[in-house]
C-alpha cells in the first residue's frame, strides 16, 4: 500500500499562482469528507469526471493512503449528501524535472473566489523533501511547512475559509 509522502508549501500572490497556466489546464475538484477517515473527491477536467474514493490511516509510523476509482457516478452522488465538511479547488497536477508530482490547489469559498493557494510535493518513502521548489512556483512560495505543521494545512481544515485565513506562518 502507498505511503503518503508530502511536503506542503503555502503561495502567495493567488493571481500570480492562477496565471501561471492556462485556464483549461486546471480541473475543478469539489471534495468531501465522510465520516471516519474517508473521503470522496470528483476531479472534473475539460468536461469529464473523475470520481476516487480514499481513506488515509496512520499505521506502523506512516500514513497509508488507500485511493480507488468509483467507476459509477451515482456511487459519488449518493455519497455527496453524507459528507460533512467540504472543499471546492482548482488544481493543476505538474511533473518536475525529477519525476515528483506537484499539485498546486486554490481553494475557492462558495461565491467562487480564491481564498487559499498551496502546493504539495508528492515523493517517494523516506525523501524529506524534494530537490528544489517546482521552478515556476519558487518566487510565490510564502511559507515552507515544516513537516510538524504539516497537519495544519490539510484539505479537510484548510476547507474553512475563517480558519485558512487565521493560519499564522
Amino acid at each position: 500500500m502507498p505511503t503518503e509522502n508530502e511536503r506542503k508549501y503555502v503561495l502567495s500572490d493567488l493571481a500570480a499562482v492562477r496565471a501561471l497556466w492556462a485556464p483549461d489546464d486546471w480541473s475543478e475538484i469539489r471534495q468531501g469528507y465522510l465520516p471516519g477517515d474517508a473521503r470522496i473527491r470528483r476531479q472534473t477536467r475539460v468536461g469529464v469526471a473523475t470520481d476516487t474514493f480514499t481513506c488515509k490511516i496512520p499505521a506502523g509510523g506512516r500514513l497509508i493512503e488507500i485511493e480507488t476509482a468509483m467507476t459509477e457516478p451515482r456511487d459519488f452522488d449518493d455519497l455527496w449528501p453524507l459528507t460533512d465538511r467540504r472543499i471546492h479547488k482548482r488544481r493543476r497536477t505538474v511533473t518536475d524535472r525529477h519525476g515528483l508530482q506537484w499539485d498546486i490547489d486554490l481553494l475557492l469559498d462558495a461565491d467562487g473566489a480564491c481564498y487559499f493557494a498551496m502546493a504539495e510535493c508528492e515523493m517517494p518513502e523516506g525523501m524529506d523533501a524534494p530537490p528544489e521548489v517546482l521552478p515556476a512556483l519558487a518566487p510565490l512560495v510564502a511559507y515552507a511547512v515544516p513537516r510538524d505543521r504539516q497537519g495544519e494545512f490539510v484539505n479537510s481544515r484548510l476547507a474553512d475559509p475563517g480558519y485558512a485565513a487565521a493560519l499564522a506562518f
